[in-house]
């Protein structure tokens, strides 16, 4: 991963302006509200808990286990607080369960965050669940093993959760996506929710809020993801299939660009790094100003097209590009500087071609055609 210094954390660090948006609501609306009444409080409670379940199946749907695993201990943390806001006040004294609480909470937060998205149903998910509902029994029977502190403590959990927040935007300023700036966003109105703890509308309001900022970026994420490739930005596969049945004009070239030896890099870098990489190839690919609409197609395939443009330039436009990666260094880390190579085939979309995908699977047959004797050209159909 490459260094980021302190002075560009906050300059490189995109975040979600929705997410900050109801962070800032709630902050006022807390700040301004002049108490809630029995009926208000169970409303807000009763919210807070539709969104989080509505937020749970939406997540179940789409098999994403991040911000799943997040929701849970939102929910998780909104139930224990409220029954031990109801049944002993907290006022005063700290109860075990509120305790260990706080001090499983923001390390489960930034470990969540850390992690890669990937499939619900994966073998990782699974050790994961097991760890959570084992954390939820510690935490149910905190009382029989630790006893009942006072605001001694206090500072070393205030310690705690300063320490996870600022680790999580660190890390958002390494790892730049919306959805890590909202899970860190919705962490920090559920930081609001346990300092303003003694306050039943400030535990509802922050607590709802939370619950709003992880299903808006959610719903924002899949919009997102439904048109573009979330890692690189530009349009996905899906949008190819859209433009190719409409928006492609009568005369263009497609151009096919792959990442050369992409498992090799895989398994010798992992997959963030790798991922780092294919975001500055993308980089170099836009910042050759071909105009051509870029698709990221797979992992490590990319298709351009040039529209209006004939076989020979827009062949030319991608040898530029190759000939740009080849001679580039990549900074995956401050230890490693990698040298990388892209193949890419081009071919002219004729008379003849039913559609699209007749242009798309020669241009891939003949790039394919140049594997088999070497690396690094780009071929023409």
């Amino acid at each position: 991963m490459p260094a980021v210094g302190l002075g560009k954390l906050f300059t490189t660090t995109k975040v979600s302006h929705l997410s900050i948006l109801l962070l800032a609501v709630a902050s006022f609306w807390y700040s301004a509200h002049a108490g809630f009444n029995f009926i208000g409080l169970s409303f807000l409670y009763l919210c807070f808990y539709a969104v989080s379940l509505l937020n749970i199946v939406l997540l179940l749907l789409v098999r994403q286990s991040k911000t799943l695993f997040c929701t849970l201990w939102l929910l998780v943390s909104g139930l224990f607080l409220n029954n031990l806001k109801t049944q002993y006040g907290l006022e005063d004294i700290y109860h075990p369960q509120f305790i260990v609480l706080l001090l499983l909470l923001p390390c489960n937060w930034l470990f969540l965050l850390t992690q890669d998205e990937e499939n619900l149903y994966s073998q990782r998910n699974f050790k994961y669940l097991c760890a959570f509902l084992l954390q939820i029994i510690l935490i149910e029977k905190a009382s029989a093993f630790l006893p009942i502190v006072d605001d001694a403590v206090m500072p070393w959990f205030v310690g705690e959760w300063l320490l996870a927040a600022f680790a999580m935007l660190v890390w958002q300023s390494i790892n730049n996506k919306i959805k890590n700036s909202g899970i860190m966003t919705a962490f920090l109105s559920l930081s609001l929710s346990f300092i303003f703890y003694a306050d039943f509308a400030a535990v509802a309001i922050f607590m709802f809020t939370a619950a709003l900022i992880l299903l808006a970026i959610n719903v924002q994420n899949c919009i997102y993801t439904f048109f573009r490739d979330e890692l690189t930005g530009v349009y996905g596969r899906r949008t190819y299939y859209r433009h190719a049945g409409s928006k492609f004009p009568l005369k263009y070239s497609l151009g096919v660009i792959c990442i050369d030896d992409y498992p090799k890099l895989l398994k010798v870098f992992g997959v963030r790094k790798v991922e780092n990489l294919t975001r500055m190839i993308v980089s170099k690919i836009m910042a050759a100003n071909t105009g051509a609409d870029i698709y990221r197609y797979n992992d490590d395939e990319f298709i351009l097209v040039f529209n209006n443009e004939d076989k020979k330039q827009s062949y030319e436009y991608l040898e530029a590009i190759r000939r740009s990666i080849a001679g580039s260094e990549f900074v995956l880390s401050s230890h490693q500087i990698v040298k990388v190579t892209i193949s890419a085939g081009v071919s002219e979309k004729k008379r003849s071609d039913a559609d699209a995908e007749v242009v798309l699977t020669r241009t891939r047959e003949v790039l394919q055609k140049a594997y088999k004797f070497t690396q690094n050209l780009t071929s023409k159909a």
